[in-house]
């Protein structure tokens, strides 16, 4: 091949790389389009969760109830932290019951049996728990009303799905009342703990009343995990305008209704140390709900052809608080300040 057609064929084959993108950039024209489909990626900031311990009775603001006093009698059923002294086959004959257990040795005090309970509580919190940056998906749809020389305005509706996972091991200070009733031994040797009495015996015989009670305030502190596995489910619908700022760059801005579907697994698992030892709770429960709000946002656009565009942007949304309750604890999904960064494409047609 003749050097000189070589170079003709070169320069034409680049002037068909040259001309077609400029042909394509002559075609952009923003307001030949009505419809723009929106598909981003976006990652939510500053959704918190907030765990509470309610006020009540028991070691945990809500367990179960303090066993009856010295005054309630010989025979009744108390349950004890470290045991219990219950009614045996007898009847308590004797004000004595075989139907007794415990679980230390130090609750053995000369001749003397110690039980210990947890009385009413003034429930805790948490502080504030994130786990940012929450990762989630944003579908869009605009449907322009009005073509002006400085850009289009029209109607956007959206809709979002950001998972959120939120997992507090904080401990939570609570104030308890600590309850002591002391039981006569006698001349009774206790048996090695941990010991169980049974309904029916025999067995060594404890007095079936206390003695005495004695209690104390002291702060106990609540340990252990709280988690929350949740779904939102986010619609937006409100005005939507692109402001040309070049031929292929533009700003976009709107806001407007926002609604959350809330879905939330919440789960706990704690433990008090009391002055009877170590008492665990766990449980959990799952809610959903409807949380109404608004949003606004912002962000630039790249058109690189004529049907499709880049576009990355930053969006605040507040839904407000969702609260859920499992066996008395409360965790507060915190929605009202979310910021969403979002980087996605957009189609036009």
């Amino acid at each position: 091949m003749q050097p000189s057609v070589f170079l003709t064929r070169l320069i034409g084959l680049g002037a068909v790389f040259v001309a077609v993108p400029l042909s394509v950039h002559a075609q952009v024209n923003p307001n030949d389009d009505w419809n723009h489909f929106g598909l981003n990626f976006r990652a939510g900031f500053n959704i918190g969760a907030k765990f509470s311990e309610p006020s009540g009775s028991g070691p945990f603001g809500g367990g179960g109830a303090i066993p009856p006093g010295p005054s309630a009698g010989p025979d009744v059923n108390r349950r004890y932290n470290d045991g219990y002294v219950n009614v045996d086959s007898s009847g308590n004959g004797g004000g004595q019951t075989w139907n007794w257990g415990y679980d230390h040795p130090s609750q053995v005090s000369g001749q003397d049996l110690l039980m210990h309970a947890n009385g009413p509580i003034e429930g805790g919190a948490t502080g504030r728990t994130t786990d940012d940056p929450n990762l989630g998906i944003d579908f869009s749809y605009i449907r322009d009303i009005g073509h002006y020389k400085w850009g289009q305005w029209g109607i956007k509706f959206a809709f979002g799905y950001t998972p959120v996972e939120i997992n507090d091991n904080d401990p939570i200070g609570v104030t308890a009342e600590n309850i002591t009733d002391t039981y006569l031994l006698g001349s009774v040797v206790a048996p090695t703990p941990p010991y169980t009495g049974s309904f029916n015996g025999p067995g060594p015989l404890l007095g079936s009343q206390p003695i005495s009670r004695s209690t104390s305030m002291g702060t106990e502190e609540i340990t252990g995990n709280h988690r929350l596995d949740a779904a939102l489910y986010d619609w937006r619908v409100g005005p939507s305008f692109n402001i040309l700022l070049a031929k292929r760059l533009s700003l976009q801005a709107g806001g407007g209704f926002a609604l959350g579907l809330v879905d939330s697994d919440f789960t706990f698992n704690e433990n008090i140390l009391t002055s009877s030892g170590r008492v665990s709770a766990s449980g959990g429960s799952t809610s959903t709900g409807l949380l109404p709000g608004a949003y606004a946002e912002a962000g630039l656009a790249y058109r690189f052809s004529h049907s499709m565009s880049v576009y990355g942007g930053a969006q605040f949304e507040t839904l407000g608080n969702f609260h859920q309750t499992a066996d008395g604890r409360t965790a507060c999904l915190d929605f009202s300040d979310m910021l969403f960064f979002e980087l996605g494409l957009e189609f036009h047609f």
